[in-house]
């Protein structure tokens, strides 16, 4: 806790927060960016002032959506901002390392999403899986129509409305994985973007000095990895649902590996920026690249490129 937050001070950050939701609901083009960003400010305040102030300018301003927009808006916001926000800037607070408090954020964020969507929003007359169904739907529909808001080709637009519809029951199994995927790189672009301005501001002694390039998932993950694919493509039912999603998220965190391997190789070997903005474009850019990087964080579990493990026993023993 750095210091004391006066009531006129808490009361101007609630209107400079409800401004930024304001713009993002007015100007659709910064939706997305402020969206992502909402933690950001409510994070440091949590930190800056401690625990019972945090809470108290969540809760505040949970009662002024909720006073201003309803009941679903102020829940939407503590389940996505709300959660992400209080865990995070415990898990800072405690020094944990990078990966725990992204992992804890994410993680909180997305049980409450999942659960406020099968306990309030869903209909009642419908299957869990009938209900994902019709949220893709709704996504690919909104999409759609954004796509001839911008005036895009008619051939273009058929192509995504032919994928939609051969996609749209495949991508209903996964929605619980993709729910935990925005809520990770929520987490992700928050923490550090949270670490730069604390940094800049005061210094980086808050933060866990772990880094990313030494970043290693525990050897017995490669078993989910081996179980989920199993239920996948040898079951149905509510087992190859379960499958799907443990194994996307399992292939995320051996991509994740595989690009810390990429990092820790262009951090020894002193390669210029532009190289780095570079290959990240061409990763991104390339799903087979993504696939690849998949592969080497799979593989490192035998190969141990970095020696890390060696390390970490050295440092055990």
């Amino acid at each position: 806790m750095v210091g004391k937050l006066k009531p006129e001070k808490a009361l101007l950050l609630v209107v400079i927060f409800l401004v930024f939701l304001f713009l993002a609901a007015l100007v659709p083009a910064f939706s997305l960016m402020i969206g992502v960003l909402i933690p950001v400010p409510l994070t440091f305040v949590y930190i800056h002032f401690g625990r019972r102030t945090g809470l108290a300018l969540l809760a505040l301003i949970f009662v002024a959506l909720y006073s201003l927009m309803g009941p679903k808006q102020a829940t939407m916001f503590f389940t996505e901002y709300a959660v992400l926000a209080g865990f995070m800037a415990e898990a800072i607070r405690f020094r944990f390392s990078f990966d725990k408090c992204i992992l804890l954020s994410a993680l909180g964020s997305a049980v409450l999403s999942i659960a406020l969507l099968v306990f309030v929003f869903t209909d009642r007359e419908a299957t869990l899986l009938e209900f994902f169904h019709k949220q893709i739907d709704g996504h690919f529909a909104q999409s759609i129509e954004s796509l001839k808001a911008i005036g895009d080709k008619p051939e273009e637009l058929k192509m995504v409305q032919d994928f939609a519809a051969k996609a749209s029951g495949s991508l209903a199994q996964a929605y619980p994985a993709f729910i935990f995927f925005g809520s990770f790189i929520t987490a992700l672009i928050n923490y550090y973007s949270i670490r730069f301005l604390w940094g800049r501001i005061y210094s980086y002694n808050m933060f866990n000095e772990m880094r990313f390039s030494g970043w290693v998932l525990p050897d017995q993950v490669i078993w989910l990895l081996i179980g989920s694919s199993a239920l996948f493509f040898l079951t149905g039912n509510i087992f190859g649902t379960i499958g799907i999603n443990f194994l996307l998220i399992t292939a995320a965190a051996y991509f994740f590996q595989g690009l810390a391997i990429i990092i820790y190789f262009l951090e020894s070997r002193n390669v210029p920026m532009f190289f780095w903005v570079l290959i990240f474009f061409v990763i991104i850019i390339q799903p087979l690249l993504v696939g690849a990087l998949i592969g080497l964080g799979i593989f490192d579990a035998w190969m141990d490129l970095r020696k890390v493990r060696v390390v970490v026993e050295q440092n055990s023993e």
